[in-house]
């Protein structure tokens, strides 16, 4: 009993944050009492939101309370202490990971003992009426134990005593003599020296396969320390090559950097001796001409004419083709091999690293691409024709479905494929899995030229059936002032002149869409980068009302990438 009020008393000096009788205590405005460093600790945590509050009654301060030590109340603690020095009870207190005691009025002490008989867990001081009552002697008590429920049947509300091998299950008694009437049934200690047995194979099973595991991963490490050792010495040897390439044109530019200046020295050396040489003889006539001039002002015929006899020759003049500078700084042959040179770094710089296949974890394939070059881009030259069902009925067809032009008459049926609103076309093949290239000659101003998926909607005005106005379409819009280039409803603007003949690259499995300007060489004005899912198809917009017409070019090379619509 005196260990029950000290237990009741305890609850005073005792932190409700660490369960432990206070040290250093300190009282917060509220009144409630606690350690200064679990306090402070619990603060800090607080701290972000910039409130603070109390464990206990939870009040929140703006400001954080100055802490001070509560002297009187520390002085208290530490004489509770000397009188109650072998009392553990401040450390019986059950904790979060502790099973409680089910008769413990308000703070709850630690339970020692689970009485499976009484479905409750007593601490030591409600556990000894099961040590001396004879009442009790018949029950079954074991170590603590939580979730009492889980031992009861919930259909009859007893204890599982007896586990079922048939339904694999514990049930009580009365489930034996009812819904478990002739199964195989064993008691719990006896199912559980079997399933032990099992459980020793399968903790050697699950060693083994930990073992396995553990090599492979082993393995796994040593063959992606290769793959980073073998990556950073194709990484060097790469460096290598490039260093190597450009030291070479380092060399080769000092070295015609030299030829030019030693030919401009030659030169102007030779240039300096003409001036000075040419100095001289303008130096040597200016005194001839003071002479001369001295000499028309003699008046006296006879002085005059003894003057006159003595004049020196005039100076030879120099051949003028012996004074010509060359502006040739270096020979033909020489100028050729650099031109040649300066041709193929032109064309190698345009050249890009392109995926050309490969997706999620399949490695993927790349390779060289020169995407400035007509040439190139011919090679993936692909046929298309306009499909008249998707065919606006006021945009006329011609030239064996090559050619597009506006008109003010209806001119076709209506078709589940047809644009109703917008005066666009599609083409009748999908672009699928391949790079392909067209070209298309503009005729008139305000066209848009783009691909699409199959799926674009058709009928009605909203931006889910406009070319370039939703993220199924992506296009080149051309003016005679300016173009730009649309997707998902976003324009950007491009400086660069769109001229009447535009090329339209897809890489489907690099996800690059390319317009290009053609005249005599391409000019890319824009590139988009997205992750196609569908099959694309080219298609044609008018949005002005100015006569205009589009035409698919021709160009003769067979393509095998294209299939039409089903």
């Amino acid at each position: 009993m005196a260990e029950g009020r000290h237990a009741l008393f305890s609850d005073k000096f005792t932190c409700s944050v660490c369960l432990d009788v206070l040290n250093d205590p300190v009282t917060i405005p509220c009144g409630h009492n606690y350690c200064m460093s679990c306090i402070k600790k619990y603060w800090d945590r607080e701290e972000a939101a910039g409130i603070y509050s109390c464990p206990q009654c939870r009040r929140k301060f703006v400001l954080k309370p100055e802490l001070n030590r509560n002297a009187l109340l520390a002085e208290v603690t530490e004489q509770f202490k000397e009188m109650t020095p072998n009392l553990p009870l401040f450390k019986c207190y059950a904790g979060p990971d502790d099973v409680p005691c089910d008769f413990c009025i308000g703070r709850k002490l630690r339970a020692i003992k689970t009485c499976v008989t009484c479905l409750a867990s007593y601490c030591e001081t409600h556990f000894q009426p099961h040590l001396v009552s004879d009442a009790f002697m018949a029950h079954k008590v074991e170590e603590p134990t939580g979730n009492l429920e889980q031992k009861l049947c919930s259909k009859h509300r007893k204890v599982l005593e007896i586990f079922c091998r048939t339904d694999q299950t514990c049930v009580c008694l009365l489930c034996v003599v009812t819904e478990h009437k002739n199964h195989d049934t064993v008691t719990p200690d006896v199912e559980r020296v079997e399933k032990e047995g099992h459980l020793e194979i399968k903790k050697i099973e699950v060693k083994q396969k930990i073992h396995q595991k553990q090599k492979k991963l082993e393995k796994i490490n040593q063959t992606a320390e290769i793959i980073k050792s073998t990556a950073n010495a194709n990484i060097e040897e790469y460096h290598e090559i490039f260093n190597s390439l450009i030291q070479s044109i380092e060399r080769m530019r000092s070295e015609v950097t030299g030829v030019i200046t030693g030919h401009e020295q030659r030169e102007v050396r030779k240039a300096e001796e003409f001036i000075q040489q040419l100095e001289k003889e303008i130096k040597e006539l200016k005194r001839k001409d003071a002479e001369l001039e001295e000499l028309s002002k003699i008046e006296d015929h006879i002085h005059f004419l003894q003057k006159f006899s003595p004049l020196s020759p005039y100076p030879e003049d120099k051949n003028a083709s012996d004074i010509a500078v060359s502006k040739e700084f270096l020979p033909e042959s020489l100028k050729k091999v650099l031109n040649d040179l300066k041709n193929h770094l032109n064309e190698t710089s345009n050249f890009n690293i392109v995926k050309t296949s490969g997706t999620g974890l399949a490695a993927p394939l790349y390779t060289l691409q020169n995407l400035m070059s007509r040439k190139f881009l011919l090679k993936y030259f692909c046929h298309l024709t306009l499909d008249p069902n998707t065919a606006h009925r006021t945009l006329c067809l011609s030239e064996g479905n090559k050619k597009v032009s506006r008109t003010s008459k209806n001119l076709h049926a209506d078709h589940p494929e047809r644009f109703d609103c917008w005066l666009q076309v599609l083409c009748g093949e999908l672009l699928t899995g391949a790079q392909c290239y067209w070209e298309v000659e503009l005729s008139g101003s305000s066209m848009e030229i783009g691909v699409a998926y199959k799926e674009i909607g058709r009928k009605g005005r909203s931006t889910a059936c406009c070319l370039g106005r939703n993220n199924k379409s992506w296009s080149l819009w051309c003016s005679n002032s300016r173009c730009s280039v649309w997707h998902d409803n976003r324009e950007v603007k491009i400086s660069a002149p769109c001229s009447a003949t535009v090329g339209v690259y897809v890489d489907y499995c690099s996800g690059t869409l390319s317009f290009y300007s053609v005249l005599d060489s391409v000019t890319l004005l824009h590139k988009f980068n997205a992750n196609f899912s569908q099959p694309l198809c080219a298609g044609f917009q008018f949005c002005g009302n100015s006569p205009s017409s589009i035409t698919i070019c021709q160009v003769h090379k067979s393509v095998h990438y294209l299939r039409s619509y089903p």
